[in-house]
């Protein structure tokens, strides 16, 4: 593909959205709307993965190298598993869902490829505003309109200030394209520009201190809506991270302790109040802020082998992280609703320990290699302490991750509940998402390799 043909897979996209907004009108209704969007994003994720790497658009505002490939494709195969179960098991009229879905996942892609500010704002927005009303899908649902208007008010405000960052970024480089971003000399200013424009990010991530939102939205809203927002927007906030890492850090030497202080921060947050968690939306919600936690610790060693780390340990959440949600939606919130689901569904409950371990860090799955991969980068660049720090919250996340696996195989089912009726989509779904945390392992070098992301 060249010239314009590379934004092919983001087209694809928008054709489904727009299927699914019209889909009362089309052919296959409201669930075919979602099957017909599995489809094109998997269409999509093929076409981004299969794209060239180097190709720019728009003067170099879009830039299509391996972080970008590999980011891209990892969208839109996710949003392809979301939409699978979606059309299999979503809950009533699921046409606008499917749409915001797709959206975001459009936004998501283009914000992984941007290398020019304005560009880059426009995308994490576009990424960002479908998401609010996804959390909020059910408006019958109190607990879930206060969960997203906490997401969309958090969400605007470190948008406004990343904004400030933004324009102080220009005042003190006249430029807005990343490549020109150069802080040499710009003292105080150019560090707070810096401070004030990763707010944005890392509230997009949900690191501390800027997660405040995550734990009442998730809780309050659907999980499957839970699955797609806790796991692709997170993707594409990795790759720009990167992205903009890559370029400030040969000019602002103090950018890697401010990254080492919100990922310390966000691991030790993050882990110790998962523990306390029964509601495993919450519980997720406070992991995904450790595991945002691990992959800063890869970019704060401001080395293309942590670039590369943290972009395939954000797939090694997300992967895992989206199959459990999806669970979480067919059985319940808590952690009681999993109580004998061995007996009721023995496969599933096999799947489930599989994609906890992979979210621990058990090999050979790609949970595993992703932290191996990010915190060998962080020694290789003097971050021992910092490394030893996330091997014991590794540790730590194990104590509440099993508790879920402890009340599958060895609770009691009080309510003496049997397994349900089965979709056939919504089970090949959840059984792509433990099949990838397995593959993703087993082929974690030649995949960076194919992908083109170990030589960013």
């Amino acid at each position: 593909m060249t010239g314009y043909a590379i934004l092919i897979p983001e087209l694809l996209l928008i054709v489904a959205a727009a299927w699914a907004l019209f889909a009362e009108r089309l052919p296959a209704g409201d669930r075919g709307a979602a099957r017909v969007g599995a489809a094109l994003a998997a269409l999509a994720g093929l076409l981004a993965a299969l794209g060239p790497v180097g190709a720019e658009l728009f003067g170099g505002a879009l830039v299509f190298d391996g972080a970008a490939r590999f980011a891209r494709t990892g969208v839109a195969l996710l949003a392809a598993v979301w939409l699978l179960w979606t059309a299999g098991r979503g809950e009533g009229r699921v046409r606008e869902a499917c749409a915001l879905g797709l959206l975001t996942a459009v936004g998501s892609m283009l914000m992984a490829s941007s290398r020019e500010l304005i560009t880059f704002v426009v995308s994490l927005e576009l990424a960002t505003m479908p998401a609010y009303v996804l959390m909020g899908y059910r408006k019958s649902r109190i607990d879930g309109l206060e969960g997203a208007l906490k997401y969309f008010l958090l969400s605007m405000l470190t948008s406004l200030v990343m904004l400030y960052g933004i324009s102080f970024l220009y005042g003190v480089t006249g430029s807005t394209r990343f490549a020109e971003l150069d802080l040499s000399g710009a003292g105080a200013l150019g560090l707070l520009a810096v401070l004030l424009t990763l707010v944005g990010i890392f509230a997009k991530l949900s690191a501390a201190p800027f997660h405040y939102w995550a734990p009442d939205a998730y809780a309050g809203a659907e999980p499957w809506s839970v699955a797609f927002v806790s796991t692709i927007p997170k993707i594409a906030g990795t790759a720009a991270l990167v992205n903009l890492v890559r370029a400030l850090a040969p000019t602002c030497p103090e950018l890697g302790l401010v990254l080492i202080a919100g990922a310390v921060a966000s691991m030790v947050l993050g882990n110790l109040a998962a523990l306390t968690q029964t509601d495993i939306r919450r519980m997720m919600a406070y992991s995904g802020v450790a595991h945002a936690g691990y992959l800063m610790l890869g970019v704060a060693s401001l080395s293309e082998a942590g670039y590369s780390a943290a972009l395939l340990y954000v797939l090694a959440y997300a992967v895992p992280s989206m199959g459990i949600m999806l669970l979480v939606a067919e059985e319940g919130t808590g952690l009681e609703d999993f109580a004998g689901l061995s007996n009721r569904r023995p496969a599933v409950a096999w799947g489930v320990v599989v994609l906890l371990a992979s979210l621990i860090g058990i090999p050979p799955l790609v949970g595993f290699f992703g932290k191996l991969s990010l915190f060998s980068a962080a020694v290789s660049a003097g971050l021992m302490p910092w490394v030893a720090l996330a091997v014991v919250m590794s540790v730590v996340s194990a104590a509440y991750y099993l508790r879920i696996v402890r009340s599958a195989f060895f609770a009691a089912d009080g309510e003496g509940r049997v397994a349900g009726p089965v979709s056939a989509t919504a089970t090949i779904a959840v059984a792509a998402c433990v099949l990838a945390a397995i593959a993703l392992g087993v082929a974690a070098g030649p995949l960076l390799a194919w992908m083109g992301v170990g030589a960013l």
